[in-house]
Formats: structure tokens, C-alpha cells, sequence
């Protein structure tokens, strides 16, 4: 339930939430690991503690880092096959003006119902969790199949073949765009993660937790959250504040009919 309200917040909430509750963790950890195995007094001892722990430290903002900046190119990728899949439809239509027959033109009737179709039902079923397809988007591309189909299997019409070689490319695209959406970080990976961040918390030796230090600490692990939120958001590309963006579909479901 709450996993459910906290991704209802903006974006930018989320990322604070995140924030919080790691620097607030990182801290009652660290405070846990006094307790647990006191200070190291002997200076080699302390030496050898800080240096495992700064090494973990630097692992541990490189794999975070690196899955951030995959995560970031897989939205960049999903936002470009979104935008070239309505030009496919865009192109598809532009096709079937050149057909002044009434069957031509409920053709591109239902190539815009389509369009529409994915900008506003597709966009909220990929969003869902699991993501999924949206029935009306299948509805649609079916009638729009059942129509072409008899052209197409003819072999005298080229337009026919084109409109079917397109349809099929459509469903391609639509596919790899629910893969894309289906597909989410290893939760092995967040395990690991977990279990680094819980050392390297442990690690921390200094009796005395001044006001400084606290700071120090707490931002330094809230950072880390930053970073995990924002991996999480990048992971959900159709729903929230930064998600991608259905507008290449509704300017095809706007174009006229010549």
C-alpha cells in the first residue's frame, strides 16, 4: 500500500522520500554499528576499517552510477522508438491518401483511432503493474488488419502490400515497446546493493557522532537514495512526472483527412 501511494507522489517528492529515508537508515545503522563492535582503538586496525570502507564507498557510487546512466539511455532509447512508431503510422497514412476509395479512407479513419488509442489507453495500460497492451489498441489494429488483409493477399495491389508489410511493422514496435517496459533491474542486484550499503555502514568507528559528522553522513547516504529513486523512476517510463511522452501519437490522431 504504501509502495502504491509513494509512486502517486511528483517525481521530484519521490526523490526527497528517498533521500530521507536512506540518510535516516545510514544513520541509525551506522549508530548500530558503534554499539555492535565499539571503536577501533589500535591505529593499524582503524587504518585498514577506513580504507576497506572508502574502496567500498567508491564501488558502491560506481555500480549505482553506471546503472543510472543505463537506465537514463534506455528511457532516451524508448522516448526515440516511440517517436519513430507514430511516424511509421504517420507515413502509413500518408500512403493511403493517395487512395481516393471510401475503403482507403476508413483505413486512415482507424490508422488516428489507433493513434489515439495508444496516447491515451496504451500509455496508462503500460504504466500498470505488470505492464500490458491495451485492448482497445488491439480491437482497433484488428479491424484495421481484417481490411487490409484482402488487398494485400490479392498481390495486384502494391498499396495493399505496403499497408500490410506496415501493420506488421506497427505490431513489431508495439511488442518491443512492452518488452521494454516489462524489462527492470535484477532484484539480485538491489540485494547486493542492500547488502554493501548495510557494511559499509557498519564500518563507520568514531565513538563520538557530532552534530557535523551526522550531517556529513546523512547526506552522504540520502545522496545515495537520490540516486536509487531516481534509477527507480527511470525504470517506470510510463507513469509519473518523467515519463514518456505520448504526443508524437496524438499529432497523428490529428491529421486530416484529404
Amino acid at each position: 500500500m504504501m509502495q502504491g501511494i509513494l509512486w502517486t507522489l511528483p517525481d521530484l517528492l519521490i526523490v526527497a522520500a528517498f533521500f530521507l529515508f536512506f540518510a535516516l537508515l545510514g544513520l541509525v545503522v551506522s549508530g548500530l554499528g558503534q554499539k555492535i563492535l565499539g571503536r577501533m582503538v589500535a591505529e593499524t586496525e582503524t587504518r585498514l576499517v577506513d580504507r576497506t570502507q572508502r574502496g567500498l564507498r567508491a564501488f558502491l557510487v560506481f555500480l549505482l552510477a553506471l546503472t543510472l546512466n543505463d537506465v537514463r539511455e534506455k528511457f532516451v532509447r524508448m522516448d526515440a522508438g516511440a517517436a519513430r512508431e507514430a511516424g511509421e503510422i504517420k507515413q502509413l497514412h500518408r500512403i493511403l491518401e493517395i487512395d481516393p476509395s471510401p475503403l482507403a479512407a476508413q483505413e486512415r479513419a482507424l490508422l488516428r483511432e489507433y493513434s489515439g488509442v495508444i496516447a491515451d489507453d496504451e500509455w496508462k495500460t503500460l504504466g500498470t503493474e505488470p505492464p500490458e497492451l491495451s485492448p482497445r489498441a488491439d480491437r482497433v489494429l484488428s479491424e484495421l488488419r481484417q481490411l487490409v488483409k484482402s488487398r494485400a493477399m490479392s498481390g495486384r495491389d502494391f498499396e495493399g502490400s505496403a499497408i500490410w508489410a506496415g501493420l506488421n511493422q506497427l505490431e513489431d514496435l508495439r511488442q518491443g515497446r512492452l518488452l521494454q517496459a516489462q524489462s527492470s533491474t535484477a532484484p539480485l542486484f538491489w540485494i547486493v546493493i542492500g547488502l554493501m550499503m548495510f557494511l559499509e555502514c557498519l564500518m563507520t568507528t568514531e565513538s563520538k557522532m557530532n552534530r557535523r559528522r551526522k550531517i556529513t553522513l546523512g547526506g552522504y547516504y540520502g545522496a545515495l537514495g537520490m540516486i536509487v529513486g531516481l534509477i527507480l523512476i527511470f525504470e517506470r517510463p510510463f507513469c509519473g512526472g518523467t515519463r514518456l511522452s505520448a504526443e508524437p501519437f496524438r499529432q497523428v490522431s490529428r491529421l486530416l483527412d484529404h
